[in-house]
């Protein structure tokens, strides 16, 4: 009884926003020199749907699109299309994780972020894993535009996703959005 006050007056905490996201959104794992406060990015904060890119020579092709948002609290949600299954991957949940602000070596801020979702065992895919995207944003006010980057990474299920050290061999991607409205 004591522990399911302690689990619900944690979700009332989390939910009530006082509680600071601890994914660390860093993708190097350490403080950046040149973090802002979040307020230095609240024009960030929305959803935006986005269009994804695999990175690479030429091969440079579509490979889904997502919905991606950053609340003024430092929480990121992922959704993708490929959840389902996209080829050469296994089904995989929503994605939930921290963002911060930090300012680029010209002054220009920007936006890191942190992901974690996991995939489904399939008999293809037999394994679970933990899979993190590192996230890196630039936001146009002008054109309520984002743009960037995102490197995956997949950790076995038993592994550390926020140690730097367990992070080998990720993909990378590229991805543009446009924030989504209401009426």
């Amino acid at each position: 009884m004591r522990r399911l006050a302690m689990v619900l007056t944690a979700t009332a905490l989390l939910q009530a926003g006082t509680l600071a996201p601890t994914v660390n959104a860093n993708p190097a794992g350490t403080k950046s020199p040149g973090e802002l406060p979040l307020s230095d990015c609240l024009d960030l904060v929305g959803t935006y749907l986005t269009k994804n890119f695999k990175k690479g020579g030429s091969d440079e092709a579509f490979a889904s699109r997502s919905l991606l948002s950053f609340t003024n609290g430092g929480h990121t949600f992922f959704t993708d299309s490929g959840e389902a299954k996209e080829p050469g991957f296994g089904p995989f949940s929503d994605g939930r994780g921290a963002w911060r602000c930090v300012a680029d070596e010209k002054g220009a801020t920007k936006a890191l972020a942190t992901v974690l979702d996991f995939t489904f065992q399939t008999q293809s895919n037999p394994e679970q894993q933990i899979a993190r995207l590192n996230f890196e944003a630039r936001y146009d006010a002008q054109t309520k535009m984002i743009s960037g980057t995102i490197k995956l990474y997949f950790v076995p299920l038993t592994g550390d996703p926020l140690e730097a050290s367990s992070l080998h061999d990720g993909d990378a991607y590229q991805f543009i959005g446009q924030r989504v409205e209401a009426p």
